[in-house]
Protein backbone atom coordinates (compact mmCIF):
# COMPACT_ATOMS: atom_id res chain seq x y z
CA UNK A 1 0.00 0.00 0.00
CA UNK A 2 2.81 2.43 0.84
CA UNK A 3 4.19 2.48 -2.71
CA UNK A 4 0.85 3.05 -4.43
CA UNK A 5 0.38 6.28 -6.31
CA UNK A 6 -2.69 8.03 -7.67
CA UNK A 7 -3.39 9.21 -11.22
CA UNK A 8 -1.04 12.20 -10.69
CA UNK A 9 1.78 10.01 -9.43
CA UNK A 10 1.28 11.17 -5.85
CA UNK A 11 1.52 9.19 -2.63
CA UNK A 12 -1.40 9.28 -0.20
CA UNK A 13 0.37 11.92 1.89
CA UNK A 14 1.15 14.09 -1.12
CA UNK A 15 -2.48 13.80 -2.26
CA UNK A 16 -3.71 14.74 1.21
CA UNK A 17 -1.40 17.79 1.16
CA UNK A 18 -2.78 18.84 -2.25
CA UNK A 19 -6.39 18.45 -1.08
CA UNK A 20 -5.62 20.47 2.06
CA UNK A 21 -4.15 23.30 -0.03
CA UNK A 22 -7.22 23.39 -2.27
CA UNK A 23 -9.50 23.42 0.77
CA UNK A 24 -7.89 26.69 1.86
CA UNK A 25 -5.20 25.66 4.32
CA UNK A 26 -1.90 27.50 4.17
CA UNK A 27 1.05 25.38 3.02
CA UNK A 28 2.46 24.76 6.50
CA UNK A 29 -0.87 23.65 7.97
CA UNK A 30 -1.55 21.48 4.93
CA UNK A 31 1.86 19.83 5.44
CA UNK A 32 1.29 19.34 9.20
CA UNK A 33 -2.06 17.66 8.51
CA UNK A 34 -0.72 15.35 5.81
CA UNK A 35 2.66 14.40 7.29
CA UNK A 36 4.08 13.42 10.67
CA UNK A 37 5.75 16.70 11.56
CA UNK A 38 5.71 16.65 15.37
CA UNK A 39 9.50 16.64 15.65
CA UNK A 40 10.02 19.30 12.95
CA UNK A 41 10.57 23.01 13.52
CA UNK A 42 8.21 25.53 11.95
CA UNK A 43 10.97 26.66 9.59
CA UNK A 44 11.55 23.09 8.42
CA UNK A 45 7.82 22.52 7.93
CA UNK A 46 7.56 25.72 5.90
CA UNK A 47 10.58 24.80 3.77
CA UNK A 48 9.31 21.26 3.12
CA UNK A 49 5.80 22.49 2.35
CA UNK A 50 7.17 24.99 -0.20
CA UNK A 51 9.40 22.31 -1.71
CA UNK A 52 6.44 19.94 -1.95
CA UNK A 53 4.27 22.59 -3.60
CA UNK A 54 6.90 23.14 -6.30
CA UNK A 55 6.77 19.45 -7.19
CA UNK A 56 5.19 19.45 -10.69
CA UNK A 57 2.95 16.47 -9.88
CA UNK A 58 1.65 18.13 -6.70
CA UNK A 59 1.05 21.52 -8.33
CA UNK A 60 -0.72 19.86 -11.27
CA UNK A 61 -2.91 17.94 -8.85
CA UNK A 62 -3.73 21.12 -6.88
CA UNK A 63 -4.69 22.96 -10.08
CA UNK A 64 -6.79 20.03 -11.28
CA UNK A 65 -8.65 19.60 -7.98
CA UNK A 66 -9.30 23.37 -7.80
CA UNK A 67 -10.59 23.44 -11.38
CA UNK A 68 -12.88 20.46 -10.73
CA UNK A 69 -14.29 22.04 -7.56
CA UNK A 70 -14.89 25.30 -9.43
CA UNK A 71 -16.66 23.44 -12.23
CA UNK A 72 -18.88 21.59 -9.74
CA UNK A 73 -19.65 24.81 -7.87
CA UNK A 74 -20.62 26.58 -11.10
CA UNK A 75 -22.80 23.63 -12.15
CA UNK A 76 -24.51 23.64 -8.76
CA UNK A 77 -25.12 27.38 -9.03
CA UNK A 78 -26.73 26.95 -12.45
CA UNK A 79 -28.82 24.07 -11.08
CA UNK A 80 -29.90 26.20 -8.11
CA UNK A 81 -30.89 29.06 -10.43
CA UNK A 82 -32.94 26.74 -12.65
CA UNK A 83 -34.70 25.18 -9.67
CA UNK A 84 -35.39 28.57 -8.13
CA UNK A 85 -36.81 29.99 -11.34
CA UNK A 86 -39.13 26.98 -11.67
CA UNK A 87 -40.26 27.42 -8.07
CA UNK A 88 -40.84 31.15 -8.46
CA UNK A 89 -42.74 30.55 -11.70
CA UNK A 90 -45.00 27.94 -10.08
CA UNK A 91 -45.63 30.21 -7.08
CA UNK A 92 -46.36 33.24 -9.26
CA UNK A 93 -48.83 31.38 -11.48
CA UNK A 94 -50.64 29.89 -8.50
CA UNK A 95 -49.78 26.26 -9.35
CA UNK A 96 -48.29 25.97 -5.88
CA UNK A 97 -48.53 28.06 -2.77
CA UNK A 98 -45.54 29.14 -0.74
CA UNK A 99 -45.14 29.90 2.93
CA UNK A 100 -43.37 33.04 4.03
CA UNK A 101 -40.37 30.96 5.15
CA UNK A 102 -40.19 29.32 1.72
CA UNK A 103 -40.29 32.72 0.03
CA UNK A 104 -37.52 34.00 2.31
CA UNK A 105 -35.42 30.88 1.66
CA UNK A 106 -35.93 31.34 -2.09
CA UNK A 107 -34.89 34.98 -1.80
CA UNK A 108 -31.71 34.08 0.10
CA UNK A 109 -30.85 31.28 -2.30
CA UNK A 110 -31.41 33.62 -5.24
CA UNK A 111 -29.06 36.18 -3.73
CA UNK A 112 -26.45 33.50 -2.97
CA UNK A 113 -26.41 32.21 -6.54
CA UNK A 114 -26.44 35.69 -8.09
CA UNK A 115 -29.95 35.60 -9.47
CA UNK A 116 -30.87 39.04 -8.17
CA UNK A 117 -28.54 41.76 -9.36
CA UNK A 118 -29.17 45.45 -9.56
CA UNK A 119 -27.91 46.48 -12.96
CA UNK A 120 -28.26 50.00 -14.19
CA UNK A 121 -27.87 50.43 -17.91
CA UNK A 122 -27.18 53.80 -19.49
CA UNK A 123 -28.49 53.72 -23.03
CA UNK A 124 -28.33 57.46 -23.61
CA UNK A 125 -26.82 58.51 -26.88
CA UNK A 126 -23.97 60.95 -26.32
CA UNK A 127 -21.55 62.41 -28.83
CA UNK A 128 -18.07 60.94 -28.87
CA UNK A 129 -16.60 64.35 -28.03
CA UNK A 130 -18.62 64.54 -24.79
CA UNK A 131 -17.49 61.06 -23.76
CA UNK A 132 -13.85 61.90 -24.59
CA UNK A 133 -14.02 65.14 -22.59
CA UNK A 134 -15.50 63.32 -19.59
CA UNK A 135 -12.81 60.64 -19.72
CA UNK A 136 -10.04 63.21 -20.02
CA UNK A 137 -11.31 65.19 -17.04
CA UNK A 138 -11.51 62.01 -14.94
CA UNK A 139 -7.99 61.00 -15.96
CA UNK A 140 -6.65 64.47 -15.18
CA UNK A 141 -8.25 64.35 -11.73
CA UNK A 142 -6.74 60.92 -11.07
CA UNK A 143 -3.31 62.04 -12.24
CA UNK A 144 -3.47 65.19 -10.15
CA UNK A 145 -4.44 63.17 -7.07
CA UNK A 146 -1.56 60.73 -7.59
CA UNK A 147 1.02 63.52 -8.11
CA UNK A 148 -0.05 65.59 -5.08
CA UNK A 149 2.46 64.83 -2.27
CA UNK A 150 1.10 63.32 0.91
CA UNK A 151 1.94 65.08 4.21
CA UNK A 152 4.61 62.52 5.12
CA UNK A 153 6.11 62.78 1.63
CA UNK A 154 6.79 66.53 1.71
CA UNK A 155 10.44 67.04 0.75
CA UNK A 156 12.74 68.54 3.34
CA UNK A 157 14.54 71.84 2.82
CA UNK A 158 17.94 70.10 2.76
CA UNK A 159 19.20 69.07 -0.68
CA UNK A 160 19.65 65.38 -1.36
CA UNK A 161 23.21 64.63 -2.41
CA UNK A 162 23.77 61.68 -4.67
CA UNK A 163 27.26 60.18 -4.61
CA UNK A 164 29.02 59.95 -7.96
CA UNK A 165 31.11 56.80 -8.57
CA UNK A 166 34.84 57.47 -8.82
CA UNK A 167 35.15 56.33 -12.42
CA UNK A 168 32.46 58.84 -13.47
CA UNK A 169 33.62 61.77 -11.33
CA UNK A 170 36.18 62.90 -13.88
CA UNK A 171 33.65 62.90 -16.71
CA UNK A 172 31.31 65.28 -14.85
CA UNK A 173 31.63 68.74 -16.35
CA UNK A 174 30.41 71.80 -14.47
CA UNK A 175 29.17 74.79 -16.38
Amino acid sequence: MEGQRDEYGLTKKQRKFAENVVSGMNLSDAYRDAYDSDSMTNATIQREACRLMTNPNVSTCVESIAAERKRKSEALTVSDRDMLIKLLRSWSTGEESATSSQLRAAELLGKACGLYRDVIEDNRQRPAQAIAAELESKLAALLQASVRPQPEQVPSAEPILTPVPKDQSESVVSH
